[in-house]
């Protein structure tokens, strides 16, 4: 069972400490200036057009999703942190259930994703990029769909192991694996065709391509298909990450 007020109570206090981490919030913002620029600037001239897009304009929608790749899938190490600290044990001694505490974490994690990736579209300004504001909204929904299911992720990961070090071993094995498979920095269509099925598994693919289509109105699929794919894996995740929760919760 759902409680609001337990989901409410871990989503404030999650999305407080994130941004009261004033190294980790620049750091985050940073990565993508970094990326967009130096393969902006760096790259650029090497490419006349891609996939009918000036090359900034290509990667511009992957470097938002990068940002949201990261903070989400980071957000989850808090259960890690909370665990070593005692925190955890006191959440879990109180009368509220696994899945509130999963759900609010996920919560926070998608709006801190929301806030960032928001953050990270504000850099347009500094680009030729011409975007469609008209779906701002639709642009925002989607960073919170994607930073709910790579939360979900992350809390998996989260649960299966131990320590700072194996989380981030693991999810620095995953993360840019999937971002540079994902169409985010160069198309997919030449890769031989066992590495194009692989890479279309990718779920970071359909966020890519779906914020390229609200953002650049260019799809490799269509809105359906890639929003069908995402909130099929954010049920996925979500309800992998509870089961995970719990059995880590029991055995702990």
């Amino acid at each position: 069972m759902i409680q609001g007020f337990a989901v409410g109570a871990i989503w404030l206090r999650e999305f407080k400490r994130y941004f009261r981490d004033v190294p980790r919030v620049a750091s985050s913002l940073a990565r993508p200036v970094v990326w967009l620029f130096i393969l902006g600037i760096g790259v650029s001239p090497n490419f006349a057009r891609v996939a009918g897009l000036s090359y900034v304009e290509y990667i511009f929608p992957g470097m938002v999703v990068m940002t949201i790749l990261f903070t989400s899938t980071v957000s989850a190490i808090s259960i890690i942190w909370d665990r070593d600290f005692g925190l955890l044990r006191e959440m879990l001694a109180a009368p509220i259930s696994r899945s509130s505490i999963v759900i609010g974490k996920l919560l926070a994690g998608a709006a801190i994703c929301t806030a960032q990736g928001f953050i990270a579209i504000l850099l347009v300004f500094l680009t030729h990029v011409q975007l469609l504001w008209y779906n701002i909204a639709w642009i925002l929904l989607a960073s919170f769909i994607v930073g709910f299911m790579l939360s979900g992720l992350g809390v998996i990961i989260a649960s299966l192991v131990k320590t700072y070090e194996g989380f981030s071993s693991v999810m620095n094995f995953l993360i840019m694996p999937m971002f540079l498979a994902s169409g985010a920095v160069f198309p997919l269509d030449n890769l031989p065709r066992w590495a194009y099925f692989i890479a279309r598994a990718n779920p970071i693919a359909y966020a890519v391509d779906l914020f390229r289509g609200l953002m650049l109105q260019h799809y490799e699929f269509t809105f359906l298909i890639d929003i069908v794919v995402l909130l099929g894996l954010t049920f996925i995740f979500t309800a992998l990450a509870i089961a995970r929760f719990r059995r880590m919760a029991t055995r702990w």
